[in-house]
């Protein structure tokens, strides 16, 4: 526990350390924010909304949206916030709804995690991606493009490696499905219980 506190610290005096950014910033609706700067290496604080371009630190939402274009480091909304990263996203985000729309490397923990490219782990209630994600766990995972691993009581991705739930769809299946109904466009059959998996396996 101690290193992890040390680790954390020494993240944060780095971050101060930033050259041309503030260490601190509270952001309100109609685009205020104190003190008034687009960069932020430290701490942030959003409520009911606020705009900034480069955050690196904490970024903390309460009821709200904290919209952001490139983040680095723990994200974290409080009592019905989300967080939106419109370009690139690298770190952790613990939210209701994390909505990243650029590139994301790190962890999406959330009851909605909209998302485009995830080199990572989304972890929520509903996972909604649009590019390539790595991992998708939640009780509701779709993917518009492609998906390497969905864990879930229903998947769907346009193309995937490994799916395990209740449901499992997919229109191209480079592995393995396992669960009660998996349908796969090009598996060993369209549709089976229990197991499928794609033509050229067997």
């Amino acid at each position: 526990m101690k290193k992890k506190i040390i680790y954390f610290l020494t993240f944060v005096l780095l971050s101060l350390s930033a050259v041309g950014a503030e260490p601190f910033q509270l952001s309100l609706p109609g685009n205020n924010n104190f003190p008034d700067s687009q960069d932020v290496s430290g701490a942030r604080l959003s409520l009911l909304y606020g705009e900034a371009r480069n955050v690196k630190g904490l970024n903390v939402s309460i009821f709200g949206v904290s919209e952001v274009e490139n983040f680095t480091g723990l994200e974290f909304d409080w009592f019905f916030g989300a967080n939106r990263v419109r370009n690139e996203f690298k770190g952790v985000a613990l939210g209701w709804v994390n909505w990243h729309e650029g590139q994301d490397t790190g962890v999406n923990i959330g009851f909605v995690n909209f998302v485009n490219n995830v080199n990572g782990v989304n972890l929520g209630g509903f996972n909604y991606s649009q590019g390539l994600t790595q991992i998708n766990i939640g009780l509701v995972n779709v993917g518009l493009y492609e998906s390497l691993i969905d864990i879930g009581f229903v998947n769907y991705s346009e193309s995937t490696t490994f799916q395990i739930g209740l449901i499992n769809a997919t229109k191209n299946l480079d592995g393995l499905q396992v669960g009660i109904i998996n349908y796969a466009e090009n598996g060993i059959f369209p549709v089976l219980p229990l197991v499928n998996f794609r033509k050229t396996l067997y």
